[in-house]
């Protein structure tokens, strides 16, 4: 069902005009501004793949070097060796990002966070369910790097579509979001 789930996702993404795309975009964006963050002092935030049409994350990294100046945006390095994940602190002067193999977005260097500091992680995703289950790409990264986390920490989605009507298969090692931000609405899990 996944791989099926995956397969629509993609290329309903695909498909978006460069309009609706960014008229999505923005509205997912006014959600997201909606989370009170002043209580926050770390978030992990995906950097986005613009040819997949991933939601413009780097608009959230705007918003949140004017609005929470001292929040501190940890962003991801991918080791695909290992399918790991290293969480980088994000300097908005002086982080030099660097298209991987998979055109993500990664910070060439910079110091790492242990995840038991950050408090709320920004998730990629193609299509969730009405009980926060995810389908991502399938390389379990995210779930990998989720499990280690603080059991508080918050695990918000970014989608450009609501959720699917019927429950997402899922296993052992899925991860459950807490929230999903859709345009005009905010789920909670």
């Amino acid at each position: 069902m996944k791989q099926k789930l995956r397969a629509v996702a993609i290329e309903k993404r695909r498909s978006l005009s460069r309009a609706d795309y960014w008229n999505l975009n923005d509205q997912i964006i006014e959600q997201f501004k909606l989370f009170d963050w002043s209580d926050f002092n770390y978030v992990h935030l995906f950097l986005p793949i613009k040819e997949k049409n991933e939601v413009d994350t780097f608009e959230i990294l705007s918003f949140f070097k004017t609005n929470y100046p001292d929040l501190k945006i940890v962003v991801p390095r991918t080791h695909f060796a290992e399918l790991s994940l290293a969480h980088v602190l994000f300097d908005h002067e002086h982080t030099v990002l660097r298209k991987n193999k998979h055109q993500i977005p990664e910070p060439l260097y910079g110091q790492i966070v242990p995840v038991n500091l950050i408090d709320a992680v920004i998730v990629p995703l193609l299509t969730f369910d009405l009980e926060g289950n995810r389908v991502g790409y399938g390389a379990g990264f995210y779930d990998r790097f989720l499990r280690n986390c603080r059991p508080d920490i918050l695990k918000i989605g970014l989608s450009f579509y609501p959720p699917e009507n019927e429950l997402i298969d899922t296993n052992e090692f899925d991860i459950k979001l807490t929230h999903c931000i859709v345009p005009h609405k905010t789920y909670v899990f």
